[in-house]
């Protein structure tokens, strides 16, 4: 490619030395034949040579710069080839390291090297990434004093204790992750850094281009090298951009890799941890089955020992039990508020204590079957009328703590309407912004059209002007040769001028020695013709010069014209594009109504699940008047009770059958229950991965927009610079046509001083006309008085004069016929009419009568001139006029492109600010669903428990329903955050569109927000959302089970 390049150059500075050669031999020649009449012509060569010259000069350069940049773009491709394999060999040995070895993650964690290490320095304290575990302090007490790395804090994010793995293992998964954290921040920020870099190296070749543009046109006055220098200056554009898209390319792919890594690798940690977690939830399933095992063998011990004693031991028994197990009871209420408050600290201690204090149920049991044997020959009638009494009281007891109870549930009630109704005021908000996100949207694919539309019309333009330039500078060529061609002429007319002038002065002398013998009046008259002569050829020299510049005149009154005519046809042009323009203007008008209504259809569906969320809430506006019916019920039951005190026994022999019958069915429901829980688990599962596959196509439809949205960036960006460009060429093509009219108007103000000296002449020599008329009037009445005086002694002379006369006024008739006919060629029907006859020289009156018409229609014609010359000056004025116009217009457009400039600036920080709040609200928002979803997470933990406490104790019927309404109330706030996702992932769409459009810019501080970790953190957000729970109040769970034992 060097190699052409030079061939070309030498080839082009042979041909143009060669051609200077010719220009400036020609011009010589020129020189040596016209004379000191052609020095501008001359002038004008040696300028063409010297630029020429000039532009071989910088043609070399440019070939020679060019040669130099491929280099450089191999060399850099090469070491982004090198930089690209380093770093996947360095990656596929950290993942092989974290893969074999689990134990050694922290020191290979500590160990690792990457490009930013590199660049940065080794061991510089500023740029040194330290491993991010929470267990260890790793000397980051020193390095925070000293702006190192902000250590995250534990609360912002959610950790389930597993009780089956031990300490160092869930270490090791902790620093794993945090490991894969860092790894994928110094990646982002090696990418980002080598795309900065490669962004400035882009940007310094624009500029040395635009400089080598800029330095060429204004070196550039002829058409062909000019063609030469646009096509390699296009060459070279198409090679960058081949170059740019091939780059551009590249990195999608390479992003998409590694993302594609960290996904997998996220997904087996996930799979793990799912792993883990059944296994405990196993363990946890075979325990309680255990449990309910041993519960059923008590049962079955203690309708043995009912069937064999008689009624009166089964009441004795049935109230001791009644009794021990209020005791339990009591015991078990402290002892879950002891379990409680130690969840969060000790969850294996906790669990060790369940079954500790199973195995001393199970011996407790034992004991308390022995004593009541034992007991039952001890017993009297007193102790039973006693027993009696008390269990009436623990019953009353009972009732208040069950009525108080319900009066706590009617006020978490309350809240969780409160807090429906808030979170219904919270998607209504959500609606609404979501709808702004659409509208704004629009609004900027609308901007963005436009700014498209006014690209395509400002590159319309530029090739127009590209266009009348090359016309303007072809004209201006025809406009040098024809004035060559005038010039000739004007030469070959002054050369026919002298040889009339020599015939002339001939014919004076003949006649000045032939009329040397006449009198003083002859003489008088001789001089007075010959300075009538002399002005006249003055006069003709005058007018031939007219005749030159009103050609000029007419030529550049044509090429005013022509001018005018291609600025109505470019008008002409513009107005049928603007229709055009405004036919697409309506199309897509039409097809942002058409997304209006799809956004008003979705505002409906939003609006449809509204009412459905409404009249759930009516739903539990029924079940909690359906619980104050209850409770109703319960007080009506309270005084019966108290009623039945009385006839205790019988009830109590009842009541043991119904306890029966009803621990039958709390087991039939405990089972439904396990069900019902197994099916919403596999929902749940089933809606995390749909939510996985949403997010993932979501992620891949961002890249693409965005990427997308980069192309075209930087598509603006090269058509803002060539906007630029054009504006300066413009800007210089205006100044040259301001001082061609300032040229211009100087020449007609001189023409107009020449035309007034000229009109003054001719008025001086038809004044001298009249007066030497006058004379030869008053010459001739003196000449007649003296002939009659003598006539006898004058007759020879008067003959002699006679045909001295004759052939005076001869040579004088021919001589202004000559004049006349140098004067007017086209007009010469009217020299033949008013001609002088044959006969008419001898007669002096009538010879001075036809030089009276001759003069008189001199005279006339001179005024035609004048009427044509005023025709011109105003032709002229309107032509200025028009290029008044012109101008207004040109600068109208001028200022019109830089308004547009300065708007689609301002277009632009107004998105780049739009994108800034939309970040900031989605921040928000993301962590207001953090916030719920904790809560939700605390009142499963809170209903779990409240759940197996009240299986243990299975005398609390009314209690178990109770957590049967609320566990309903929990699956309708499943419900909920189910569609809380599905419209914040709705909502999501139109912010990411945004993002893509804040990565343009290499110096934005939100880039960072578009790198793999934040999808990352972004998707690891939404699969917590995807946990089915309502998050209302953590802290008051605890506090109402708390009531709920008491």
């Amino acid at each position: 490619m060097e190699s052409s390049s030079e061939s070309d150059t030498f080839d082009r500075t042979r041909g143009l030395r060669s051609r200077g050669r010719n220009a400036s031999s020609r011009s010589r020649r020129d020189s040596h034949r016209t004379g000191p009449d052609a020095p501008a012509i001359s002038e004008k060569i040696n300028t063409l040579a010297s630029t020429l010259q000039d532009t071989n000069r910088n043609l070399n350069k440019v070939d020679r710069m060019l040669g130099q940049y491929r280099e450089h773009t191999d060399d850099q491709a090469e070491a982004m080839a090198t930089l690209r394999d380093n770093l996947e060999e360095s990656i596929a040995q950290l993942q092989n390291q974290r893969l074999h070895s689990s134990s050694g993650v922290r020191s290979a964690s500590a160990s690792t090297l990457h490009t930013s290490d590199l660049e940065a320095g080794y061991g510089s304290e500023g740029q040194r990434f330290y491993p991010t575990s929470p267990l260890k302090d790793y000397g980051r007490s020193e390095s925070s004093g000293e702006g190192g790395a902000r250590r995250r804090s534990r609360s912002a994010t959610v950790r389930f204790r597993d009780s089956s793995l031990p300490d160092g293992d869930v270490h090791v998964l902790h620093q794993s992750f945090r490991d894969l954290r860092s790894d994928q921040l110094r990646l982002g920020d090696d990418m980002d850094r080598e795309i900065l870099r490669r962004n400035r190296s882009d940007i310094d070749t624009r500029r040395a281009l635009e400089n080598l543009s800029e330095h060429l046109t204004t070196s550039q006055r002829q058409d062909s090298v000019s063609s030469r220098v646009e096509k390699r200056l296009q060459e070279i554009e198409r090679e960058m951009r081949s170059e740019r898209q091939s780059v551009s390319d590249r990195r999608p792919e390479q992003r998409g890799i590694m993302s594609d890594e960290l996904r997998e690798a996220l997904r087996r940690q996930e799979a793990r941890d799912l792993e883990t977690e059944e296994a405990v939830k196993n363990k946890l399933l075979r325990s309680e089955s255990e449990k309910t095992k041993m519960e059923a063998e008590l049962e079955r011990a203690r309708r043995q020992l009912d069937q064999s004693e008689g009624g009166r031991g089964a009441l004795l028994q049935q109230v001791e039990e009644m009794r021990v197990q209020l005791l339990r009871t009591e015991k078990e209420r402290m002892d879950l508020q002891r379990e409680i408050s130690q969840l969060t600290t000790q969850p294996r201690a906790t669990r060790m204590d369940r079954e500790e204090r199973g195995a001393d149920r199970s011996s407790e049991l034992e004991r308390e079957v022995q004593e009541l044997r034992a007991q039952l020959s001890r017993t009297s009638v007193l102790s039973e009328v006693d027993d009696l009494r008390r269990t009436l009281e623990l019953k009353d007891r009972e009732r208040t703590q069950l009525c108080n109870q319900v009066e706590v549930l009617s006020s978490d009630l309350a809240r969780r309407e409160q807090q429906q109704l808030r979170m219904l005021e919270q998607l209504k908000e959500i609606q609404g912004r979501s709808e702004a996100c659409a509208t704004e949207r629009a609004r900027a694919l609308l901007r963005a059209e436009e700014a498209e539309a006014r690209l395509q019309d400002s590159s319309t333009r530029r090739e127009e002007l590209k266009t009348r330039a090359q016309e303007a500078v072809r004209q201006w060529r025809a406009k040098c040769k024809r004035m060559e061609r005038d010039m000739e002429e004007m030469r070959g007319q002054a050369q026919l001028d002298t040889e009339k002038a020599k015939q002339a002065c001939k014919e004076r002398e003949l006649s000045q020695a032939q009329l040397k013998a006449f009198s003083q009046q002859t003489e008088g008259v001789r001089r007075e013709l010959a300075e009538v002569l002399g002005r006249l050829a003055r006069s003709e020299e005058e007018v031939l010069r007219k005749d030159v510049e009103l050609s000029e005149t007419r030529a550049r009154h044509l090429g005013l014209e022509q001018e005018v005519r291609e600025a109505s046809i470019a008008l002409e042009e513009e107005a049928q594009r603007q229709s055009v323009l405004q036919v697409r203007l309506r199309e897509e008008n039409q097809s942002l109504e058409e997304r209006a209504e799809a956004v008003a259809r979705r505002s409906q569906r939003d609006q449809e699940e509204l009412h459905s969320l409404q009249a759930a809430m009516k739903e539990l506006t029924s079940a909690r008047a359906q619980l104050t019916t209850r409770l109703s019920e319960e007080a009506a039951l309270r005084t019966e009770l108290q009623r039945s005190g009385v006839e205790g026994a019988v009830r109590l022999a009842a009541a043991q059958e119904l306890r029966a019958s009803l621990g039958q069915q709390l087991e039939l429901e405990r089972e439904v229950h396990q069900r019902e829980l197994a099916s919403l688990r596999a929902t749940v599962q089933n809606g995390r991965t749909k939510q996985d596959r949403d997010i993932q196509e979501t992620l891949r439809l961002c890249m693409k927009e965005r990427n997308e949205m980069e192309h075209h960036l930087k598509e603006i960006k090269a058509d803002a610079a060539s906007d630029k460009e054009l504006v300066r060429a413009l800007r210089v093509k205006l100044d040259r046509m301001k001082t061609e009219c300032d040229r211009m108007t100087e020449e007609l103000s001189e023409g107009e001083e020449q035309c007034s000296h000229l009109r003054r002449k001719y008025q001086l020599l038809k004044q001298e006309l009249d007066d030497k008329v006058k004379c030869m009037v008053q010459g001739e009445e003196r000449r007649r008085g003296s002939e009659e005086a003598t006539l006898a002694t004058l007759e020879d002379r008067l003959s002699r004069l006679d045909t001295e006369q004759e052939s005076i006024l001869s040579s004088v008739a021919e001589e202004i016929d000559a004049a006349c006919r140098a004067l007017f060629k086209d007009s010469q029907d009217k020299l033949k009419a008013i001609s002088l006859n044959p006969g008419l020289q001898k007669d002096p009156h009538r010879w001075l009568a036809e030089t009276k018409t001759k003069l008189r229609w001199l005279c006339e014609e001179v005024s035609v001139h004048e009427a044509r010359e005023r025709k011109l000056r105003r032709q002229v004025q309107q032509d200025r006029e028009q290029l008044k116009g012109l101008r207004q217009s040109r600068d109208s457009e001028r200022q019109a492109l830089l308004q547009r400039l300065d708007q689609q600036e301002k277009l632009l920080h107004s998105i780049s600010t739009e994108k800034k709040e939309l970040l900031e609200k989605t921040r928000r928002k993301e962590n207001e669903m953090r916030s719920l979803q904790d809560r939700i997470l605390d009142l499963e933990m809170s209903t779990r428990l409240a759940v197996d406490h009240l299986e243990s104790v299975p005398e609390k019927l009314c209690l178990l329903d109770n957590f049967k309404d609320l566990e309903d109330d929990r699956l309708d706030a499943t419900t909920q955050s189910i569609r809380l996702t599905a419209l914040s992932s709705s909502i999501r769409d139109p912010s990411s569109l945004l993002t893509s459009s804040m990565l343009t810019d290499p110096t934005s501080p939100h880039k960072h927000l578009a790198s793999p970790d934040c999808t990352l953190d972004y998707s690891r957000s939404l699969n917590r959302r995807a946990s089915p729970a309502v998050n209302g109040a953590h802290p008051h769970s605890i506090s109402d089970h708390r009531n709920s034992n008491t």
